[in-house]
């Protein structure tokens, strides 16, 4: 995962997501580096209590034709990979292609067929839950996901965010929610909101 975009007049380009950690952050780019211009900054949930309210708000909220796709990581299988996840969910129930879905794809493979997904289907909200249990480095593919495609990226953490985490999103432009109103104010239910994606996305 790479953020190849330049950053300034002499072209150069920040640095890896994955290079900035506690052990490196002398050497981690200014936030400003990071910042998706012009959009939503990338969401995190913070659900210290594990309130059975947080995850049933956003499930409810799940809705593919109206852009959004929530997603409940498969957690502890293998090889198996987050993308496939969001594929199955996007998918909303249909079958998908042998070629989008195959398990056997490297992780590349997979995050680019996850990425055409969410285009093709036009998704504009993508959230992952217990997030607290996704390693470090997928929560570095999902920060890059939401900089690179046109989908928000809101994650779900269950628990307080650790030292690794939190220093991360020190770099990346970002929002933290921690109350259930507005976990409610972001995630309408399903089919029964007149709010258009328009004027909900950037609260």
């Amino acid at each position: 995962m790479g953020l190849l975009d330049p950053i300034n007049a002499l072209g150069e380009i920040a640095v890896d997501v994955l290079a900035c950690g506690p052990a490196t952050s002398r050497c981690c780019p200014p936030r400003k580096a990071l910042r998706t211009t012009g959009r939503s900054p990338f969401t995190v949930v913070v659900d210290r209590a594990d309130d059975v309210r947080f995850t049933h708000t956003v499930l409810a909220a799940h809705d593919p034709s109206a852009g959004r796709v929530v997603v409940h990581p498969t957690v502890g299988g293998g090889d198996r990979l987050l993308w496939h996840d969001i594929l199955h969910a996007v998918a909303d129930g249909q079958p998908l292609r042998a070629s989008s879905c195959a398990a056997r794809d490297t992780a590349s493979a997979q995050e680019r067929s996850a990425h055409a997904a969410l285009k093709a289907a036009a998704v504009r909200r993508l959230t992952v839950l217990r997030a607290h249990r996704i390693g470090w480095g997928v929560w570095a593919d999902l920060v890059a996901l939401h900089r690179t495609c046109a989908t928000d990226v809101t994650v779900v953490h269950h628990a307080g965010l650790p030292a690794d985490v939190a220093h991360l999103l020190r770099h990346c432009d970002h929002r933290v929610l921690t109350s259930h109103a507005d976990v409610q104010a972001l995630y309408p239910p399903a089919r029964t909101s007149g709010e258009s994606w328009a004027e909900g996305r950037h609260r």
